[in-house]
C-alpha cells in the first residue's frame, strides 16, 4: 500500500502536465531565437517557395496591325519615290545619249563634207566647162577637135586627183607583171621566152593613193604569155 501511495503522489493532473510542455516549447523555441508566433516552416512551404519562378519585368508591348499597315504604307511609298526618281533619272540619260549621237553623226557628216569639198568644188567647175563648151561647140567640130577637148578635160580630172592625193600611174611596156598593181585584161604569146609574165601592153591607167601608198584602181594590162611551139619543135 505505501507503493501505491507514492505512485499516486507522483502523479500529476493530465491538464497541467500540458501546459508545463507548452511552456517547456515556448522556452526552448525563445532560446532558439524564433518566434513563437510565427512557428517554423514545413519542409513542403520551402520547396513551395522555391518552384515559385520570379516575376519577370514587363515586356514592351507588341506592335498592332494598325501601326504595321503604316509602316508598310510608308515603305511603299518610299520605294516608289526611289523608282520614279530612278526612272527620271534614265530618261534623262537617254535624252544625252539622243543629243550625243545626232551631234556625232552631224560632225562625221561635216568631216566627210570636208574631205570631198575640194573634190566636189573642181566637179562643179568641171559640169560648168563642159556645159560651156557643149554650147559653143563650132559647126566644122569633127572628130579630132572632140578628142582634143576629152583630152583636155582628162588633164582637168587629173590634176583635180593630185590636188587630193591621187596620181595617175602607167606601167611601161616589159615591166613585171605585179598583181598588186595590176590587173591583167589580156594576153599574148611572147616572142622571147624571157618575155613570158612581163607587161604587154597598156589598156587603162592606173590610180594611186600617195598617203597609203596603195593603188584604188590597178592600171589594166596584157601580159606576154609563153611563146607559141611549132610542130617541128615538137
Amino acid at each position: 500500500m505505501a507503493l501505491e501511495t507514492n505512485s499516486f503522489d507522483n502523479l500529476e493532473p493530465a491538464g497541467e502536465v500540458g501546459a508545463e510542455g507548452e511552456a517547456g516549447a515556448e522556452d526552448t523555441a525563445s532560446e532558439d531565437g524564433a518566434d513563437p508566433a510565427v512557428g517554423t516552416r514545413t519542409p513542403a512551404a520551402d520547396s513551395t517557395a522555391e518552384t515559385e519562378p520570379a516575376t519577370a519585368p514587363d515586356s514592351p508591348a507588341a506592335p498592332t496591325a494598325e501601326a504595321l499597315l503604316t509602316e508598310i504604307a510608308a515603305t511603299v511609298r518610299e520605294v516608289a519615290d526611289l523608282s520614279q526618281r530612278y526612272h527620271a533619272r534614265a530618261e534623262q540619260r537617254e535624252s544625252v545619249i539622243d543629243i550625243l549621237r545626232s551631234e556625232l553623226d552631224v560632225l562625221r557628216r561635216g568631216e566627210r563634207r570636208g574631205l570631198v569639198r575640194p573634190v566636189l568644188a573642181d566637179l562643179c567647175r568641171l559640169r560648168g566647162d563642159l556645159l560651156s563648151q557643149a554650147e559653143a561647140l563650132p559647126a566644122d567640130f569633127d572628130a579630132a577637135k572632140a578628142a582634143d577637148l576629152l583630152r583636155s578635160y582628162a588633164e582637168t580630172i587629173e590634176l583635180t586627183l593630185e590636188s587630193n592625193g591621187v596620181v595617175t600611174y602607167l606601167p611601161d611596156e616589159g615591166d613585171r607583171f605585179d598583181p598588186r598593181l595590176h590587173r591583167r585584161v589580156g594576153g599574148e604569146p611572147a616572142t622571147d621566152p624571157a618575155l613570158a609574165g612581163h607587161v604587154a601592153g597598156v589598156r587603162r591607167d592606173g590610180y594611186l593613193d600617195i598617203e597609203a601608198n596603195s593603188p584604188i584602181a590597178p592600171a589594166e594590162v596584157t601580159v606576154f604569155g609563153p611563146p607559141k611551139t611549132t610542130e617541128g619543135e615538137q
